[in-house]
């Protein structure tokens, strides 16, 4: 969910808004009842196909996967996300952005090498529920983002 809403604020900002309103929505939705959560899925299924259509008709240039990632860490590496899932979440994203980036040929992969140390940091942070380290996490992560943006 942290890459699909990260992806669609940059792609389709308006449509990112309403995604994840729908959400939202939709989680609490769930608590109510059968009805409430069909009718919130409903509209949820809405926002996610107009999302769709978006991205299949979108770009995704080194310039759109850079603010991608960017809009990952800068929730990522915040001191307020302490959240193991959402941490995790992140780390797999950067790393997938990172590894297609150097696939569409738009990174060497010698500058993504350099970088490997600092996302294995990361994820070794969050490897065990039960031992994961926040701040070190955001450290690490936080290292991989810089140096990703001295890639542009």
């Amino acid at each position: 969910m942290i890459m699909l809403s990260a992806a669609a604020r940059v792609i389709a900002p308006v449509l990112a808004a309403r995604f994840d309103t729908d959400s939202k929505a939709f989680h609490h939705a769930n608590t109510e009842s059968r009805a409430a959560a069909i009718a919130a899925g409903t509209k949820l299924r809405a926002s996610a196909r107009a999302l769709a259509e978006a991205f299949g008709s979108a770009t995704f240039d080194r310039t759109r996967t850079m603010a991608i990632i960017e809009s990952i860490s800068s929730e990522a590496i915040s001191p307020r996300f302490t959240d193991y899932t959402g941490s995790t979440q992140s780390v797999m994203a950067v790393d997938t952005l990172l590894n297609a980036m150097v696939n569409a040929g738009q990174v060497p992969p010698g500058s993504a090498q350099a970088i490997r140390g600092d996302i294995n940091r990361a994820y070794a942070a969050v490897k065990d529920p039960n031992d994961y380290r926040p701040l070190e996490f955001r450290r690490a992560l936080g290292s991989a983002v810089r140096t990703i943006r001295t890639l542009r």
